[in-house]
């Protein structure tokens, strides 16, 4: 891609700087994650502040807001991509520019502290080490959602960090109307003759060796179409995928000795994030047109390969061999039903990650409840705890046993990350509507069942993987489907493949 506009090759070279250093910054994250002895959190937390006063500092140049002034003036001038960059630079610069660098800073010290602290917290299951981080926290993100600004309610400016344009307004009328629907279609595969909540399987009776685990997983990456010479896998205790640079993006997974589903659903999500930033137009590479566009497409992409390709019914049909040659000791004699429905069990659960895809989305409904409310003050975060069992039962009919398995199972508030977790639910949504589309073009089911992933993954790249953050979400998803996001399709999905499942 040739930029010829002055003003654009001067606000690139002001990019290319500030992306130089967040890509630092993911590899102290990454390490963070993966590898950092626990003593050294607090200076890790320093140099996660020095990058981050670095970064300020560029923001806050005056010939970088001239320049980003100037090309807003002459956006309507500009080509396509052109205005995306600008736009992406604006939508950027609204946290930059408009929260004072001092604010910034102490966020990324307070939230390295934090990690550690939620750590040792989830060990002891000893809430009240992590609470005056949680509050500490909250508290700079009410201020930062004060200087970003807002129209109704403080969390919509923090929403909008991560899913341009979302509003608490919105999510919630959403929500409103996808809950009963969850809650009813749970009711019957629970009231089901053939339903079952558990598998001798994965209860504790067999074992199965990570090294098989981590072998199927790789089989599973190359399969999808992963690069491995421009990325690696690492474990983690709560899987996530970076981009360290186009050529190095990582995923982490998890293992369980006694469930191999855990990995093989870690593997395909993680991957799926993967594959969106490899295959992103490389033309785009050092411009604010690389990488994807939002959260919640990011978790359409990754959820639609764990849930929609890896728990496909015909696709499990031609897994089976593989896992039973992988495990031979532990599945030579499970039947193809038992084993793929060993992969659709529902059942309420604590853990928002171990959940099954009809249940998952009440886990992010719960989150969002909970997060609009501390945001908003009506919740005080020492409370929280006891909130989040009341909202449980509410939702799942039980309460978790410890806080270990309920308020601190998620790293996110330990980052900061408030306003992240709608884009999970949101991406169930858009997955499933990106899936009836696929449908039109590709006999999907057939492809599956034969263990072909080209197809998809070739869809996935022409259709939304190439655009990169060319286009907003709501855009994105119009012009790749035809219609704006409707929550139905998802609930379509979900009852049409369950009904079969439980014959209901």
């Amino acid at each position: 891609m040739k930029i010829t506009n002055p003003t654009m090759k001067k606000l690139l070279v002001y990019y290319q700087e500030m992306a130089m250093i967040g890509r630092i910054k993911a590899v102290l994250d990454w390490d963070l994650n993966v590898n950092l002895p626990p003593k050294a959190s607090q200076e890790r937390a320093m140099q996660s502040a020095y990058l981050a006063e670095k970064t300020t500092k560029l923001w806050a140049d005056k010939d970088f807001r001239k320049t980003l002034e100037t090309a807003t003036k002459i956006k309507t001038k500009l080509n396509e991509d052109e205005q995306a960059m600008v736009r992406n630079m604006e939508h950027a610069g609204k946290f930059y520019l408009k929260v004072p660098s001092e604010i910034i800073i102490q966020k990324e010290k307070v939230a390295s502290e934090a990690f550690m602290f939620w750590r040792e917290a989830k060990e002891k299951n000893d809430f009240s080490i992590f609470l005056p981080s949680l509050k500490e926290l909250i508290k700079i993100d009410q201020i930062i959602a004060k200087h970003l600004g807002f129209s109704e309610n403080p969390y919509d400016a923090l929403l909008d960090q991560y899913e341009p344009g979302l509003k608490a307004s919105y999510v919630k009328e959403t929500f409103d109307k996808l809950k009963p629907e969850l809650v009813a279609l749970v009711k019957k595969i629970t009231k089901s003759k053939i339903y079952q909540k558990d598998s001798p399987l994965i209860n504790g009776q067999h074992h199965y060796p990570r090294p098989e685990q981590e072998r199927l997983g790789r089989f599973l990456m190359q399969r999808m179409g992963y690069d491995f010479q421009a990325g690696n896998v690492s474990v983690s205790p709560h899987p996530f995928t970076i981009e360290l640079s186009r050529h190095d993006i990582r995923i982490t997974t998890m293992y369980k000795d006694h469930d191999f589903r855990d990995a093989y659903t870690s593997f395909m999500h993680e991957t799926g994030h993967a594959l969106y930033e490899q295959g992103v137009n490389i033309e785009y590479e050092n411009t604010p047109l690389e990488g994807g566009v939002s959260l919640g497409i990011h978790e359409a992409l990754s959820r639609f390969w764990e849930n929609m390709i890896g728990k496909n019914l015909g696709f499990l049909h031609f897994m089976m061999p593989v896992f039973q040659s992988s495990f031979p000791d532990q599945l030579y004699s499970v039947s193809e039903d038992e084993f793929i429905r060993l992969f659709h069990i529902v059942k309420p659960s604590f853990v928002r990650i171990e959940a099954d895809e009809v249940t998952y989305s009440l886990h992010i409904i719960l989150r969002f409840e909970m997060e609009n409310e501390l945001i908003s003050g009506k919740l005080d975060p020492k409370d929280a705890p006891a909130r989040w069992r009341q909202k449980s039962k509410e939702l799942f009919g039980i309460e978790p046993p410890t806080d270990s398995d309920g308020i601190l199972q998620d790293v996110h508030w330990a980052y900061g990350s408030f306003g992240y977790f709608p884009a999970y639910a949101f991406g169930n949504l858009y997955g499933a509507q990106f899936l009836a589309s696929i449908k039109k073009e590709v006999d999907v089911d057939e492809e599956l069942r034969n263990g072909r992933l080209e197809k998809v993954h070739a869809w996935l790249k022409d259709n939304i993987h190439q655009y990169g953050s060319l286009y907003l979400p709501k855009d994105l998803v119009k012009k790749t489907t035809g219609k704006e996001l409707d929550y139905k399709h998802f609930v379509q999905y979900l009852n049409e493949k369950y009904s079969r499942l439980y014959k209901l």
